[in-house]
């Protein structure tokens, strides 16, 4: 099979790929859009964490204590407020993800996002989806392959959705600098200016190879940068 030639069209859609899924149910709670809340068992997707945006599966706690073989209850994004699952927290976000657009993302853009901080500057991290449909050309093995780095691809490539105040835009924390978010609170902004938080610090270049170059180092130590901006974030908030 592998030294053959296959020409396939994937069409990425849910019901497929969450019986490959893995699935990881925590205890939790979640708040419904009339304001009940239910408390239970929620599955974390934990290879696959963009379909915990789209919904949930849930598993009231009475009703799994008597029958631990309970079939899971999906509750879509439309349904709830937010959910907490474990010590995750997630809330529903209103965001347009302009840079992939697809036909499942033109009914509705709201995602329910992983919260990372809230106050002044509220954080979210939000994985973009899986496309829709995909051509591909190659052997099985290289299929394999090809799907392992799109995969890895999405786990890697989050934002991470900031707004300050009342801006009703979200915008990458990768793509905007960060100190105008911190400049009215200058001991945050000179400790984010210097890499206190873990961050690559900021530069005064503005030539082409020094952005470069701090551009590189940023996406090959995206998770440092990542953890350094939310802990950034999180003590601009606590001083303000």
């Amino acid at each position: 099979m592998n030294k053959k030639v296959l020409l396939l069209l994937v069409v990425m859609v849910c019901t497929f790929t969450i019986a490959q899924a893995q699935v990881n149910y925590l205890k939790g709670y979640a708040i419904l859009k009339d304001g009940t809340r239910i408390n239970g068992l929620i599955g974390k997707f934990e290879q696959d964490p963009w379909f915990n945006q789209r919904y949930i599966l849930f598993k009231d706690s009475a009703e799994f204590a008597a029958n631990p073989k309970l079939k899971a209850k999906k509750y879509r994004a439309d349904d709830l407020q937010s959910y907490q699952m474990g010590n995750l927290i997630y809330d529903k976000v209103h965001f347009v993800d302009t840079e992939n657009l697809q036909l499942k993302s033109l009914g509705t853009n709201d995602h329910m996002l992983e919260r990372l901080a809230t106050g002044r500057i509220n954080a979210h991290k939000f994985y973009q989806y899986p496309p829709d449909t995909q051509g591909f050309i190659g052997t099985e093995e290289e299929y394999i392959e090809w799907q392992k780095k799109n995969h890895n691809d999405l786990l890697n490539g989050y934002k991470i959705l900031i707004a300050k105040d009342k801006e009703a835009k979200r915008k990458n924390a990768f793509d905007v600098e960060m100190l105008k978010y911190f400049e009215d609170t200058p001991e945050v902004a000179q400790k984010f200016k210097d890499g206190s938080y873990g961050n690559e610090p900021v530069t005064q270049k503005k030539g082409l190879a020094a952005r470069m170059v701090a551009l590189a180092k940023k996406v090959a130590f995206k998770p440092q940068e990542a953890e350094a901006i939310v802990k950034a974030i999180n003590d601009y908030n606590k001083k303000n």
